[in-house]
């Protein structure tokens, strides 16, 4: 593999490599990469994964290395302490004499008395949700060269070392957010280089949809109308009609969200803007995004936080204006993404492949990497919907003996997938299953009604540990669950990819049906028009390899390293009785299927005597 991409890199051509766990395809880039002597930058899935590479797989490499290598490691701005927000959001709190987060302000503000980084991920305790709004920017409020505290920013610190730095460390997002600013005309974030080598690579046809499109939340208004009343206070609450037409649009915009909260789920965006609440919610939240548009004009001299909160309420009301407009566009998907306290209006592209096949036809090497790339062994797949043309294609088989390491099961008497019953009698049939050994367990759904109905039922079963997703932070859930012996992990999507417990003798893994997106999701419905319009089979060319490449990421979490042995169970019977059942097994390592249950358990039970 190594040899391939130090090939690639010479020739500046463009390499699509799907290599299997325990191939080391990290150290794979890594070497010919930096061997190459050529600016480059590594994006990767999570910031998890950017610290992984930057504090210990890159240095292992420089250390043989007889040149030196300035290596950077740049994350989105959510992840940099903003000093001149924290400083507002003290000031601010100190007039609150009822405040509970000024300790934990002051404690950040300590912290950052002594970092070199600025980096948040250094504060394990800080309270998160409760604090981070107040101590970090987005690309709204960010200052930006105004910023009386830019020379002493962490964000701006970072992208500089960035800007000198012989390879790059970045995440999906920030890579494709660069790539969307500079479609846009603007500046780059990141440096020109030679090679992009892009790990995790099957995430990033999601991530660059929602980067090449236009969006609005709930968030972003809310966020405006805290930030002028931080503003407002530095200067005494001394103007009396932007207090009014600030607190008036945080008042409509919280009414918009309720009513969206009470439509049904199934109609789509389009619908709903014509529903007469929504429309006359909308229109409010409209008229007083304008009246503080009014309102901040004439205190936009005053400083230059008010001067850009207005620049900031005249972008938001043109978004506003164009996310809230119904009406039919072939090449987008116009839909709505409900949060738990908010919505995101969306206008996403239906395909990026005319955006991104002038990316990987510039004059650079593009390597794309991860072990769920191909569709039984084939990647057309992944090719049409990234646009890929001129690209040499590999497959690294793992070095895990999957036939000797895990054996697979399939219940054969469960209903057909999808209803309330399935999810029951799949989890009463798995009883046996989990307790027949002392090791861990992952139990995955893929809907969380599915989770919500298998978490009753094992909290009637007392003598069975379990966690469930959600109920406290995802590390410390993964850290209880190494922790806590003979532990069922209930978890849905979240926890299908980038999890990593090896070390945690994992022992079964349960999924409890074949991952088919939903045909209600908007993006799926979509794609599944477009498919139809260019003469494909909506099921076939879209539904099947896209759930198939969702069933290998899930099966991944098992087996992460060459002692590890395990029982994969699919509560699905569909794979042998329908015709597409052959393409998810030839997804899927060469196992031995056990045809009962019996076999399952004697499995287990004898699995590490």
């Amino acid at each position: 593999m190594a040899a391939l991409i130090g090939d690639a890199i010479k020739k500046k051509q463009n390499v699509l490599i799907e290599a299997g766990t325990g191939t080391g395809k990290t150290f794979a880039y890594l070497l010919p990469v930096l061997h190459a002597r050529k600016r480059a930058i590594v994006s990767t899935g999570s910031k998890t994964l950017q610290d992984q590479l930057y504090y210990h797989d890159i240095p292992l490499i420089v250390a043989t290395l007889d040149w030196p290598v300035k290596v950077a490691l740049l994350k989105g701005r959510n992840n940099y302490l903003c000093p001149q927000r924290l400083e507002n959001s003290i000031s601010m709190l100190r007039k609150d004499t009822d405040s509970r987060l000024l300790p934990d302000l002051i404690a950040v503000r300590e912290w950052w008395q002594q970092t070199t980084t600025g980096d948040l991920t250094e504060l394990t305790d800080m309270q998160g949700a409760s604090i981070g709004s107040l101590i970090t920017a987005t690309a709204d409020n960010c200052l930006g060269s105004e910023c009386p505290k830019v020379d002493e920013c962490p964000l701006y610190r970072a992208r500089a070392r960035a800007q000198e730095a012989d390879l790059v460390v970045v995440n999906h997002h920030l890579l494709f957010a660069d790539m969307a600013l500079k479609e846009e005309g603007f500046g780059s974030l990141l440096p020109e280089v030679g090679t992009i080598v892009v790990d995790e690579a099957h995430q990033i046809i999601d991530v660059a949809r929602r980067f090449f499109g236009e969006r609005l939340s709930s968030q972003q208004l809310v966020a405006l109308c805290r930030d002028v009343r931080i503003e407002l206070s530095n200067f005494g609450n001394d103007d009396m009609a932007l207090q009014l037409a600030t607190e008036n649009l945080d008042i409509v915009v919280r009414q918009l969200i309720a009513e969206f909260d009470k439509a049904p789920n199934e109609l789509e965006l389009d619908q709903l803007l014509g529903e007469p609440a929504i429309a006359l919610q909308i229109d409010e939240v409209d008229l007083a995004l304008g009246q503080l548009i009014a309102s901040l004009a004439p205190a936009a001299v005053r400083s230059g936080s008010f001067a850009h909160y207005y620049s900031r309420a005249l972008r938001l009301a043109d978004y506003l204006a164009l996310l809230t407009e119904a009406g039919t566009d072939d090449d987008n998907i116009h839909w709505l993404e409900r949060q738990p306290q908010g919505f995101t209006l969306h206008l996403s592209p239906i395909s990026i492949a005319t955006v991104l096949e002038a990316e990987f036809a510039s004059r650079r090497s593009w390597v794309l990497t991860s072990a769920t790339l191909s569709v039984a062994n084939e990647f057309t797949h992944f090719k049409r919907y990234l646009g890929l043309v001129d690209i040499q294609e590999r497959i690294f088989e793992s070095p895990f003996c999957f036939l000797a390491q895990v054996k697979a099961h399939i219940p054969q008497d469960l209903p057909l997938p999808g209803t309330d019953r399935h999810t029951r009698l799949l989890v009463h049939y798995c009883m046996p299953l989990i307790r027949s050994h002392n090791g861990r367990t992952f139990f995955l759904f893929t809907s969380y009604r599915a989770l919500r109905i298998a978490r009753d039922i094992f909290e009637a079963h007392v003598d069975l540990p379990i966690l469930v997703q959600g109920s406290m932070a995802k590390p410390k859930l993964l850290a209880q669950f190494r922790e806590t012996p003979g532990c069922t992990l209930l978890a849905t999507n979240s926890f299908w990819e980038g999890v990593d417990v090896r070390g945690a003798d994992l022992r079964c893994l349960i999924i409890d049906k074949l991952p088919f997106s939903s045909p209600e999701d908007p993006m799926t419905a979509a794609q599944f028009k477009a498919v139809i319009a260019a003469g494909g089979n909506a099921f076939f060319d879209h539904a099947v390899p896209e759930a198939a490449i969702a069933l290998k990421q899930g099966f991944g979490r098992l087996i992460r390293q060459e002692s590890d042995k395990g029982l994969f169970v699919l509560g699905d019977h569909r794979v042998n009785s329908r015709s597409y059942g052959k393409l998810f097994l030839n997804s899927l390592p060469e196992m031995e299927w056990l045809e009962s249950s019996a076999q399952a358990v004697n499995y287990l039970e004898n699995l590490h005597e």
